[in-house]
């Protein structure tokens, strides 16, 4: 399809954003401009809308905030009581300072595969929180250097970590370019599929052992099916079990089949998981 012209895309803007004031879902906002541009298709339009116009993607009334019908809201109207976009330099110390919040010690490239930004740009942002005395600085084994914020804590290398589970897409799993810390290699085949869908997992001592499905036994009443990869021993699983049986209580009146289409997906079998008991 042709590339609208700038007047048009002004014109596009104009309508999506007037139509945005409140959340709105991507049929209702294709619909509301399809025909001002009578060359392209809807699906035409909406591609450019949707690379021209500042979208933020809002929260709805599903159990986990965002529905399989996602709502678009005008960016500028949902930040109009933060004061609206922060400038660029300030925006990206604000990202580097959370993301080491949160996942630090890390490395720029593990900031970087979390954000999708490259490292030259962020780089900036780096030496400015460095320059302001709010990064500490560390290598890992191999030398790399790792950053973190200088108040963090920082646990002593021997805290124990208790098992824990994690739900799909766990940042935990996601926000480092070398996810060999938490996931083997071999183990990571197993826990993303071929479409990019990361399975909910567990941890045990700080580290993927296995996945975890919830099970839909009637009546309100679910439970957690444990799929490890290696035997589990018998205080991990007691502590497995435990939480299992936190979370099963939490999902039960929430949405008792959570990630359940999960399971048996085509994707999954594609990745060698399917089937595995535990």
């Amino acid at each position: 399809a042709a590339r609208p012209d700038e007047h048009h895309l002004r014109r596009l803007r104009r309508a999506v954003l007037d139509h945005a004031a409140e959340p709105r879902t991507n049929t209702e906002l294709r619909d509301h401009v399809a025909g001002l541009h009578p060359t392209d298709t809807p699906e035409d339009l909406w591609w450019w809308v949707r690379r021209h116009v500042a979208l933020v993607h809002a929260p709805t009334s599903a159990p986990w905030s965002f529905g399989r019908r996602p709502a678009l809201v005008d960016a500028d109207a949902w930040l109009a009581g933060d004061g609206g976009f922060a400038p660029e330099a300030s925006a990206l110390e604000h990202l580097v300072r959370r993301y080491l919040g949160a996942f630090g010690p890390a490395s720029p490239a593990d900031a970087a595969a979390w954000s999708g930004l490259q490292i030259r740009r962020l780089r900036p942002a780096i030496e400015a929180l460095d320059a302001a005395g709010e990064l500490v600085r560390f290598a890992d084994a191999r030398g790399r250097e790792l950053l973190d914020l200088a108040a963090a804590p920082r646990p002593d290398a021997g805290t124990p970590a208790p098992p824990r589970l994690l739900p799909m897409w766990d940042s935990v799993l996601l926000a480092h370019a070398d996810r060999t810390r938490v996931v083997s290699n071999a183990d990571r085949a197993q826990v993303v599929a071929i479409n990019g869908d990361t399975y909910p997992t567990f941890l045990v001592d700080g580290r993927v052992a296995g996945l975890w499905w919830v099970a839909d036994d009637g009546g309100g009443r679910v439970r957690l099916d444990l799929e490890p990869f290696r035997p589990l021993g018998a205080s991990d699983r007691r502590a497995l079990e435990a939480e299992a049986e936190r979370v099963a209580a939490f999902v039960a009146p929430v949405e008792p089949r959570v990630y359940a289409r999960y399971r048996a997906s085509r994707d999954r079998r594609a990745g060698g998981t399917f089937g595995r008991g535990a």
